[in-house]
């Protein structure tokens, strides 16, 4: 029988990669991550190997020892694979947008554009330590997973991805932005990958788009999910699905629900991590009047309402106020005034001012229901207002978002919701983990060893 290629991986979160990787035909060995909640998350869905460890204080010699007194690896045997996403907040739109707003209120040092260069935060130099263990191990290949933003920044003079490709002695490094839509992730996220091989060896090319033209949409996605109301302890129970095969968007919901996690499986009825934050009166008659600028829709016994044109709460305030939002705020039972900007009290005597649209452009945002929807990002954890149901007046679930990143049903989140929406958020789509999988797993079949 051919020996499993084995995998490491490394800032492995809740096992988004690892999954993937595991899909492919990959071994994985073990797996380093910090957070607890991730980390339990990664033990209950893909295995007992992952060693809760702040990286940056755990040096690879010592993590190749354990590895061999426990008979994973051989003594001096090399992993086919190291894989990881290393964290880099500096890099992401959200933190750039941060970093920008702070700038020009003159509170972020001493108020310099430092857009264009490597943001001061030690996590953005943890792709170092990622070095360091490719260092030590010499595995055949490596992958290495981040957001595709850190394609405009530098160490200096020199991109920050030039730095990266040179710090690997003794590898080739080449480097693309793959959008994971492109792979069947319903989900407009773009991640740069980079790929490494030890000199000598076959060069991997990266994968080849299975669904460019054909994307996979939000309603495609959700639409299940959309018939059950989310709860207090995110248990549901979900009513036969409204499609069936053949029709669009039902294999990949039939997809996630009969991929096995560790022996569970989810086809139909009970689903776990539907559940999401709920709103105050303000935004529950708010939400009514945000649209995501999708034509309607009608799949099975689902209808999905017009929402054209798009609009955010800047959009309809002050023009549609007196037409619409004062009437409806009147029928929740809301007093609403403009004195240069909306107020709100609610009929218990609460009081709210209305949301500016100067920082966040997209703060109160519909998902489009025809298109995949936008990056889902760990900023979940502290609001989901990005991330408005593209047909119903709420934000959208943990499940949901889950199922934006290619998660099955079968595979369980643990910790509170707000972890839960963090590790959803900074996960690797497992579909995209797998296109790259596959990929390198091709190229290892060629060698004797694995065949």
């Amino acid at each position: 029988m051919p020996v499993k290629p084995t995998a490491i991986d490394l800032f492995a979160g809740p096992g988004g990669l690892s999954l993937g990787l595991i899909e492919s035909g990959f071994d994985v060995i073990a797996a380093i991550e910090f957070d607890e909640a991730a980390g339990e998350t990664y033990r209950h869905n893909i295995g007992e190997h992952t060693i809760q460890r702040d990286i940056t204080g755990f040096d690879p010699a010592d993590f190749r020892s354990y590895l061999e007194e426990h008979g994973l690896l051989d003594k001096g045997e090399s992993p086919a694979l190291i894989a990881g996403g290393p964290p880099c907040p500096g890099f992401s739109l959200i933190g750039r947008s941060k970093i920008s707003d702070l700038i020009k209120k003159g509170e972020y040092g001493d108020s310099v554009d430092h857009r264009h260069r490597f943001i001061d935060d030690p996590r953005n130099e943890l792709f170092k330590e990622f070095v360091k263990y490719v260092d030590e191990f010499q595995p055949s290949y490596f992958v290495m997973e981040n957001v595709s933003g850190m394609t405009s920044y530098q160490i200096d003079d020199d991109p920050i991805v030039d730095v990266i490709q040179n710090s690997f002695a003794g590898y080739i490094v080449d480097w693309q932005i793959l959008r994971a839509c492109d792979f069947g992730v319903p989900q407009n996220r773009r991640r740069i990958i980079f790929l490494g091989h030890r000199e000598g060896l076959m060069k991997p090319n990266f994968p080849e788009a299975t669904h460019r033209g054909t994307e996979r949409d939000a309603a495609d996605a959700i639409l299940d999910l959309s018939l059950a109301e989310p709860t207090a302890d995110g248990v549901v129970r979900l009513p036969t699905d409204p499609q069936s095969s053949g029709v669009r968007g039902y294999e990949f919901r039939s997809e996630m629900r009969q991929w096995e996690v560790r022996g569970r499986k989810s086809v139909t009825g009970r689903k776990t991590c539907h559940w999401t934050r709920g709103t105050n009166e303000r935004d529950d008659v708010l939400f009514q009047f945000i649209l995501s600028g999708a034509s309607g829709d009608t799949r099975g016994n689902v209808k999905i309402p017009d929402s054209s044109p798009r609009q955010i709460y800047g959009d309809i305030f002050p023009s549609k106020w007196n037409s619409e939002l004062r009437p409806a705020f009147k029928k929740a039972g809301m007093r609403a005034w403009k004195r240069g900007r909306c107020h709100v009290e609610s009929s218990d005597g609460k009081r709210w001012l209305m949301y500016e649209q100067d920082g966040f452009k997209d703060k109160m945002r519909r998902i489009r229901w025809d298109r995949p929807a936008p990056t889902i990002v760990a900023h979940l954890s502290k609001d989901g207002y990005m991330f408005i149901h593209p047909w119903k007046d709420r934000t959208i679930t943990v499940r949901e978002a889950a199922r934006f990143q290619s998660f099955p049903d079968s595979f369980e989140f643990r910790g509170s919701m707000t972890s839960q929406f963090r590790q959803v958020g900074n996960a690797v789509p497992p579909l995209l983990a797998k296109a790259v999988g596959d990929h390198i797993m091709s190229l290892l079949q060629e060698i004797e060893e694995y065949k």
